[in-house]
């Protein structure tokens, strides 16, 4: 049976912890709203500082991006620059696929976690070109060895015919419903109050200065608050926030399990897989042997789901003949934030109110540097500056429009483009 719109996470991921509706009155020194992986793990650092935290969440723990993601952790980034970030939050995030699987581990997080690495593998001669100039770089860094040839990657990745390629060694994935549910865990048995099924309806600033959150059933007041919704806040976050992203629509689909000889022959090494297509060929295997990939949705693909299974069929078929016939059991969506600078921001809105937004697709490692650099600009704005300078919100006019037209072109693009180089 197929199921429309449902992640398969839910089936193999430990309950959250118990939460309730917030009612009545409540102080904190610090708010944060929305409880994905920004909003946990900045709360779970500022409670372990010593700081009272509250922590609201709309729906349910991990009901938007954070528990709808493809599970991947792919530490690589084009905004990764020494030049452009201070070296301890340069140093951050290039060790936040580390950080990552450092902080299941020591948390105790039953979600499924896989450590083999990212591979990078290359189509063409072009693609080959990118695949090298991408290792140079995360070489330098102590997070490659040498450059694999094409024998090598066959061997990772079951796959003959890619010209090389290379892997990143904190690359990896996850359940991440799992991982978020085990973060809002740690978080509570921190100190942090954390209330589920609680939309925000209202934030305005009192004569004393402190901040006063409204709720359906009740209120909190704090000295300062943290807003990470990212692309899913409401119309209550204030519009200089949203608007400084763009929205885009990314889907995911997740096949049946695999049968002993199909997952002894798909990326048997356990890596998440990734080639140097224009159009994203990418994908993973749980540990329930499950393959999950996906993009951005297009007007067809990731937006008609037989067309899309279809799709992926024939796609995995021509690199698994062993795939054929392979059936899909769920097709899903959520939503990226696309910051002006193509890199996450922290935005201090008002004195004591701030946001941190755009992850561009990348929040699975990327959220475990910024969720410890947005705590500590929330707990100290000059120390806070040390891993991730504030900026002013960027004004995008028209972003959901922009979004469309990119989900309604780029596709097409990249189909040609992957033509012309082959």
């Amino acid at each position: 049976m197929t199921e429309i719109n449902k992640t398969p996470y839910a089936h193999d991921a430990p309950p959250p912890p118990p939460t309730r509706p917030l009612e009545g009155l409540y102080t904190a020194d610090v708010t944060l709203v929305g409880a994905g992986f920004s909003g946990t793990i900045a709360a779970l650092e500022l409670a372990r500082r010593g700081l009272s935290v509250a922590l609201l969440e709309a729906g349910e723990i991990g009901r938007g991006g954070s528990g709808r993601n493809h599970g991947q952790c792919i530490p690589v980034f084009n905004y990764l620059d020494p030049a452009e970030l201070p070296p301890a939050g340069f140093a951050l995030l290039r060790d936040s696929g580390r950080m990552v699987f450092d902080m299941i581990e020591e948390l105790g997080i039953d979600c499924a976690p896989v450590q083999k690495g990212w591979l990078n593998a290359a189509h063409s001669p072009a693609g080959l070109a990118r695949a090298q100039a991408a290792h140079a770089k995360y070489a330098t860094y102590g997070k490659a060895d040498r450059f694999l040839d094409p024998a090598e990657v066959e061997e990772l990745s079951g796959i003959p015919g890619y010209l090389g390629g290379w892997v990143h060694r904190d690359g990896g994935h996850l359940n991440p419903l799992a991982y978020v549910r085990g973060l809002a865990s740690a978080a509570k048995e921190a100190g942090v109050r954390i209330f589920t099924q609680t939309p925000l309806i209202g934030i305005t600033r009192s004569a004393q200065g402190h901040w006063l959150l409204r709720t359906p059933h009740g209120e909190i007041t704090s000295r300062k608050v943290g807003l990470t919704t990212n692309a899913y806040g409401t119309r209550v976050i204030p519009a200089r926030l949203r608007k400084s992203i763009v929205p885009i629509t990314s889907y995911a689909v997740a096949s049946e399990r695999l049968t002993k000889a199909q997952r002894a022959a798909v990326l048997p090494s356990g890596v998440n897989f990734s080639d140097t297509r224009r159009d994203p060929m990418f994908f993973r295997v749980d540990t329930e042997g499950r393959i999950i990939t996906g993009g951005l949705v297009e007007p067809r693909r990731g937006r008609l789901t037989e067309h899309t299974f279809e799709g992926f069929t024939k796609r995995l078929t021509d690199l698994y003949p062993v795939l054929e016939g392979l059936q899909w059991t769920h097709h899903w969506s959520g939503t990226v934030g696309i910051s002006a600078r193509q890199r996450p921001a922290i935005f201090e809105l008002e004195d004591g109110l701030w946001g941190l937004v755009g992850y561009c697709g990348r929040g699975v490692p990327t959220s475990a540097a910024l969720g410890r650099a947005f705590a500590e600009t929330l707990r100290d704005p000059d120390e806070g500056a040390k891993l991730w300078p504030a900026e002013s919100p960027a004004r995008i006019v028209a972003g959901r429009a922009i979004g469309l037209a990119v989900q309604g072109f780029r596709g097409t693009i990249n189909k040609v483009r992957d033509r012309l180089e082959s």
